[in-house]
């Protein structure tokens, strides 16, 4: 036996496993751990520390990936997004489960900041004045993305929590907008204070199977959402 296949054979691939299944649940520092219970800056940014590698899920052969979080306490508001960041991009899609609307943008410039964005609005909103708690989730497959909402209506001492049904967005949108092969899914915060979400499934196995949504093929039912700092700026004046 060579010297290559002795060190493979040395190789621990159970405990590799095992280190690997649990670090793929984690998020990023400051929010290092599976949980997320408080947030100390406006406009946070929450990424996992796993990627999406884009050209391989971009195949049709590929299973795909689903990652869902479980929202447990929300003050005020959190979506998913997923962005191109790493590889120096500067666009991302952002699912907000409260409004069932999905938005993309990309930065244009930092500063003065300018951001020109579309959005459509798949599903229903159905919260109002009250922070979504349940499950969000995206799943990427074939190039395509689609997220999922699972609303929990809190309970109150005369009545239990109530479990809504899945929703999907179906898949709306290919990653055509994405720059580099790695993607990394985030938690996007409005606000601070105190929140409960976990990061609790990483596999091929979402919960519906997603539908071909006809939206992702229609650029002209994407309203526009620019942004403009000097604009803002003028405005006020």
């Amino acid at each position: 036996m060579g010297r290559n296949a002795r060190k493979f054979a040395r190789v621990d691939w159970k405990c590799r496993y095992v280190r690997f299944a649990a670090e793929v649940k984690m998020f990023r520092t400051p929010f290092d751990g599976t949980e997320i219970t408080t947030v100390q800056q406006a406009d946070e940014i929450a990424y996992c520390c796993h990627k999406l590698r884009s050209d391989i899920l971009s195949t049709e052969s590929a299973a795909g990936v689903y990652v869902e979080v479980q929202v447990l306490a929300n003050p005020d508001n959190v979506s998913l997004a997923v962005v191109d960041f790493e590889a120096g991009g500067c666009s991302s899609v952002t699912f907000s489960p409260d409004t069932g609307a999905i938005i993309r943008e990309r930065k244009i410039r930092e500063a003065p900041r300018k951001v020109e964005g579309t959005y459509i609005q798949p599903l229903t909103t159905i919260t109002s004045g009250q922070g979504f708690e349940g499950s969000m989730g995206l799943y990427l497959r074939g190039g395509l993305l689609a997220f999922y909402r699972q609303h929990v209506e809190r309970g109150t001492e005369e009545k239990d929590p109530v479990v809504g049904s899945w929703e999907c967005t179906g898949f709306v949108t290919d990653l055509s907008w994405a720059e580099g092969k790695r993607l990394t899914p985030c938690l996007a915060f409005r606000d601070v204070g105190d929140y409960h979400l976990r990061l609790t499934r990483i596999d091929a196995h979402p919960p519906i199977m997603p539908a071909q949504n006809k939206l992702r093929f229609d650029d002209s039912v994407w309203r526009s959402l620019d942004w403009d700092a000097t604009e803002q700026d003028e405005a006020e004046e």
